[in-house]
């Protein structure tokens, strides 16, 4: 009766680990580099000027550590099932009475082994370390543990990945470059699906949806985050399940593929029309996302790119799995392609399904309406204060729908972009049978003024979108007005009831602003302190005038923004300006101009600090100098809010 033990066979072990044992061994020197050795140098390091942060054994050396895990597994795959890519290497290796399972079984394992072993014995050294040397304040056991087994799991299923590549292919190079392209494929696909439908269909939300964790598809990506962001136990389970499915995707595949296949891109023949027209399609999305980008996003180009990308992604194709580059006259699956792919464009820009969707009034039960594009954020502090809340008014719901039909009927006006000041905004309704409705939308805000006005100036949607009305009092450590300058230093405020006065005259004045002051206006700093190094910040503008009535109440105005005394003198000139990329030739060009005003009164330039505008599209430019260490800024003013003697001097 035969041993259990027979079933790894002795010779075929020692095979294995003389032409691949080595990437064993190289893992573990590197580890001990990276880990140990650098534990014990800032340990020595009687300063402790560069201990990494504590809790995370990831931040030691992280790009080394990151560059290992990536690429080892597949290294070790490639090497390992090298003899399955060589004709005579594989007729040789299945010539011995073995059978396949256990061939596959004797080498997959073994690279497990391989890999396990490494990470398992730094793990016992900066165990040991732990014990022996003082470092409990840097990292825990449980610190240790959870980096080796992070490791483990993200190694094992990229490792597994590379298997299942290798059984896919007759080539090790393709198995390298294969391998990477499918630990890539899920993040990467979803991207230029959401991208390329974002070009496509008209208020396709496509940041909504790339803002939404992708690096998790990918294992590649999400070790790329470990520096920042812990790995979840659901996560793990997920990868060792892939990793299990891979493993006997690799095994059923090992057994179903002829030895002939040694040498051939793609080793199963029903797979290389997928593997060819899947080529295509990825490449033609990026060369119409490529030309969308560089050529500012116009229609021809863009269409242009998508037809290139496509020739160059079927040649491309063809090439490697005929192995010539003498593939130009195989064209005809390209052709019925391209005209799929046509009519299907032309089919959804006809029946414009998708994009001239909006619920009728009667089936939304809330709208969530925000110019934020992280309004889906997952971060905790972003969800707590910034994340905008839906709106339930019918008023509000009403006003949004008419604003998401006029923006339908001017399709064709907002896609031109031949301006630079437009933004995004997003429409989220949330129906009464539970499903969402999303949109993303880059317009002028100018153009819509008289549809904005309403939602802007309700009550309800300032109470849903401004953060002001999301702070708790009692997580406020301190609170700061001003001092974003060298000539105001600010007011820093720490009792609780100047706190709750102060918080309560901003919403005052938030909820009494009018639509065109809150676009007019650009103000000081306030910045709120909630500790453990969190901070929130919001405008303090010169409309605001319940807290400037509360800072001069306290005496504090003078200390919370700047004030005439602070400035010598205002230089004002005719006409605003096209960007602000570089002020000081603004400020150089005012200063040559013949046609300035020269402001020297102070009650006059205390008129202008208390009107000014930080958007450079307006009527009148200022440049205003001040008193400290030769500070100056560059301000701007419309017809309406400009005082009377800057007008009467310019008719």
């Amino acid at each position: 009766m035969p041993s259990r033990m027979s079933w790894f066979n002795k010779e075929l072990l020692v095979q294995i680990g003389r032409s691949t044992g080595w990437v064993s061994i190289v893992y573990f020197l590197a580890l001990l580099f990276i880990l140990p050795i650098q534990l014990l140098m800032i340990i020595s390091d009687e300063t402790k000027s560069y201990y990494p942060h504590p809790n995370n054994l990831f931040l030691v050396n992280f790009t080394f550590q990151i560059g290992l895990l990536v690429i080892v597994p597949v290294i070790l795959a490639v090497f390992l099932f090298r003899f399955l890519h060589v004709k005579q290497a594989a007729d040789l290796m299945h010539s011995i009475p073995l059978k396949r399972d256990r061939i596959f079984h004797q080498y997959a394992l073994t690279g497990i082994i391989f890999l396990i072993l490494p990470i398992a014995v730094i793990t016992l050294i900066i165990l040991l370390m732990h014990n022996i040397l003082d470092i409990s304040d840097l990292y825990s056991i449980k610190d240790i543990f959870y980096w080796a087994g992070t490791t483990l799991v993200i190694t094992v299923l990229l490792y597994s990945a590379a298997l299942f590549i290798a059984m896919m292919t007759g080539m090790s190079i393709v198995q390298a470059v294969l391998a990477y392209v499918f630990l890539f494929f899920p993040i990467g696909i979803t991207m230029l699906v959401f991208f390329n439908l974002k070009i496509v269909l008209y208020g396709f939300p496509g940041d909504y949806f790339l803002n939404r964790q992708l690096e998790k598809l990918s294992p590649i990506t999400y070790a790329a985050v470990l520096d920042g962001r812990k790995f979840q136990w659901n996560d793990r389970i997920v990868y060792l399940i892939l990793t299990i499915v891979l493993y006997g995707l690799s095994l059923f595949f090992y057994k179903k593929r002829n030895l002939e296949a040694a040498s051939e891109a793609i080793a199963f023949p029903k797979l290389r029309s997928i593997f060819k027209y899947g080529v295509t399609f990825c490449v033609m999305l990026l060369g119409g996302s490529y030309f969308q980008e560089v050529s500012y996003q116009s229609f021809h180009w863009t269409i242009f790119g998508y037809v290139i990308g496509a020739v160059i992604g079927y040649i491309g194709a063809e090439m490697i799995l005929r192995k010539t580059w003498r593939v130009f006259g195989r064209i005809k699956g390209l052709i019925v392609y391209l005209a799929i792919i046509a009519v299907l464009g032309i089919g959804v820009q006809i029946l414009g399904i998708y994009e001239n969707k909006v619920p009728e009034e009667e089936q939304i039960k809330t709208v969530l309406f925000s110019d934020q594009w992280g309004f889906n954020a997952n971060d905790d502090i972003y969800r707590e204060y910034y994340k905008p809340l839906p709106m339930k008014e019918k008023a509000n719901i009403k006003a949004v729908r008419r604003l998401h039909q006029q923006l339908l009927s001017d399709k064709k006006i907002n896609q031109k972009k031949e301006d630079n000041h437009s933004v995004n905004f997003y429409i989220q309704y949330e129906l009464k049978n539970g499903s969402k409705v999303t949109r993303e939308y880059s317009i002028n805000e100018r153009l819509y003024e008289d549809f904005f006005k309403p939602i802007y100036e309700s009550k309800e949607y300032k109470r849903s979108t401004k953060e002001i009305f999301k702070l708790k009092q009692n997580k406020i450590k301190t609170l700061t007005i001003g001092g974003n300058g060298p000539v105001s230093q600010g007011v820093t405020l720490s009792n609780s009831n100047d706190i709750k006065e102060v918080i309560a005259a901003i919403k005052k004045d938030v909820l009494a602003e009018s639509y065109e002051e809150s676009r007019y206006y650009r103000g000081s700093n306030i910045e709120v302190y909630l500790g453990s190094d969190h901070f929130m910040s919001f405008e303090f503008k010169s409309d605001y005038h319940n807290l400037n009535e509360w800072l001069k109440q306290k005496d504090l105005l003078k200390d919370a923004k700047p004030n005439s005394e602070d400035v010598t003198h205002v230089l004002v000139a005719k006409g605003g300006i096209e960007n602000l990329e570089d002020i000081e030739k603004v400020k150089t060009d005012i200063e040559k101009s013949t046609d300035t005003l020269d402001v020297t009164n102070k009650g006059q330039i205390e008129q202008l600090l208390s009107n000014q505008s930080a958007d450079p599209n307006n009527d009148y430019t200022a440049v205003f100098y001040f008193s400290s260490a030769h500070y100056y800024e560059v301000m701007f003013f419309d017809e309406k809010h400009a005082p009377d003697f800057i007008k009467g001097h310019f008719k």
